[in-house]
């Protein structure tokens, strides 16, 4: 009796329509592979405002290239600066990366007929490193497309001030992404925002980034891959 029990719940939950996957859950779905492109890139940060391209064919260390201004006119700590970009630029730039930042739980917050909000609490990520001590203090907001599915915006910020440590406060944190449609579909970051400002054994700091990502161009016979 219990068997044909049994065997009748699975015929009938057979019968079921599927569960609609969330806009969300469509979005994070989207290929990640796809072909390299080269891309301009302006960088604007408390040190550097420049111009430069980005080459992700290239090996790690070269991949990002000076165009304007000439680096005969940066100071020490421009120069500085620069070589440190130039060291470790890999040309990531697909918005898919935050994927692994948004939780499971991520809730609804607002939908309209051509995109769904949801809001979190961030998970740190495989190479997010320290800055993982700062996530449980965040707030996070994606944005993603229901036409056509990808993440069309991201964020993470502080609604108040937090102790990352016991030596140092943030008073307050602030990354927000733009992303738009690369030519095979895929959303690349297009204008990222940071800010950060707190204190740290008795010394204040603040720290500013802006980056706006254009002119991408494919890279003919590319391996695929997120890079």
């Amino acid at each position: 009796m219990r068997r044909a029990c049994l065997s009748g719940l699975l015929i009938a939950a057979s019968a079921l329509p599927a569960v609609a996957e969330t806009p969300l859950e469509r979005a994070l779905e989207v290929p990640k592979e796809g072909p390299l492109y080269t891309f301009d890139v302006k960088i604007k940060d408390n040190t550097l405002d420049i111009d430069a391209k980005v080459d992700p064919s290239k090996p790690e260390g070269d991949r990002l290239s000076l165009v304007s201004p000439d680096a005969s006119t940066f100071d020490d700590a421009q120069a500085k600066r620069f070589a440190d970009l130039k060291q470790h630029t890999k040309g990531d730039v697909w918005c898919s990366s935050f994927a692994e930042n948004i939780p499971d739980d991520a809730a609804l917050l607002s939908e309209s007929q051509e995109e769904a909000v949801y809001g979190f609490t961030p998970v740190p990520g495989e190479d997010d490193g320290d800055m993982a001590k700062a996530y449980k203090h965040l707030t996070g907001r994606v944005t993603v497309s229901k036409d056509k599915p990808g993440i069309t915006s991201f964020e993470m910020f502080s609604e108040k001030p937090f102790k990352p440590m016991a030596i140092a406060k943030v008073n307050t944190f602030s990354m927000r992404v733009k992303c738009d449609y690369a030519p095979d579909g895929r959303t690349y970051i297009r204008d990222l925002s940071f800010s950060l400002a707190g204190s740290a054994m008795m010394q204040k700091f603040s720290q500013m980034e802006h980056r706006q990502i254009t002119a991408l161009a494919e890279i003919p016979d590319s391996a695929t891959g997120q890079r």
